[in-house]
């Protein structure tokens, strides 16, 4: 790699790739400095920040988050890379969305978190580039992809679109819905910082909502879907 921290930045998500051998203050001072260097690229744009090449411990992730803040006016809508997996999953799956539909004007992109209970409503699929927290919503014609944690609510399918789905990398909703099905989950949401949850995918299933882990068979079923077909 080209020097102890690199760089990526792609559809709202910044990958940052660390050195695995550097003593972790060095790497600090690293990421501070390689932050800092590019603040005026990066702008004050909410990422969701992809860590690869080190594991990380809970305390060394918090204080490499605070190092960039401390660099930079970049919002961090959330952190993926404890499942290095499944997150990849769900990015996979945001990127083609993407490609195929924001060409024809079906898919909107929000960067950032929802908060403070707004509600945002829109005619398209959306991928959220950010949270849904608690009392917030989102309410889409279309699906919804959630790049971070939903523990608000969610309706993908308000136009009755049964084919339509809901992902997250971090799913524990107070309230989920597709077309006129609605499910409210048994347990209490738990909001939390960091995402260690496997990513899950809402969908329907002979007319009732099931929840199930993010897996290639079902991300291949998606790809073969009308809803992201170019």
């Amino acid at each position: 790699m080209n020097g102890p921290v690199v760089l990526k930045s792609y559809k709202g998500v910044l990958k940052l790739i660390l050195d695995p051998d550097l003593n972790f203050n060095e790497l600090l001072k690293a990421v501070r400095d390689k932050f800092y260097a590019s603040r005026n690229f990066l702008g004050s744009m909410s990422f969701v920040i992809d860590i690869e090449g080190r594991v990380l411990s809970d305390i060394e992730e918090e204080l490499v988050i605070d190092a960039i803040n401390a660099s930079c006016d970049i919002v961090i809508g959330c952190i993926v890379g404890k499942d290095e997996e499944g997150a990849d999953r769900v990015r996979k799956l945001a990127e083609s969305a993407s490609e195929r539909l924001i060409d024809e004007d079906m898919c909107r992109i929000l960067h950032g978190s929802v908060m403070d209970k707004k509600t945002i409503e829109v005619e398209d699929s959306i991928i959220v580039l950010g949270d849904v927290n608690p009392g917030s919503s989102i309410v889409s014609r279309g699906s919804i992809i959630v790049l971070g944690g939903l523990y608000g609510s969610a309706h993908a399918g308000a136009g009755d679109d049964e084919s339509a789905f809901i992902c997250a990398i971090e799913l524990a909703a107070e309230c989920l819905s597709i077309g006129d099905k609605v499910l409210i989950p048994d347990s209490k949401p738990k909001w939390s910082a960091v995402l260690k949850s496997a990513p899950k995918i809402v969908r329907l299933n002979e007319g009732e909502i099931t929840i199930s882990p993010l897996n290639r068979v079902v991300m291949e079923k998606i790809y073969e879907s009308k809803k992201i077909q170019a």
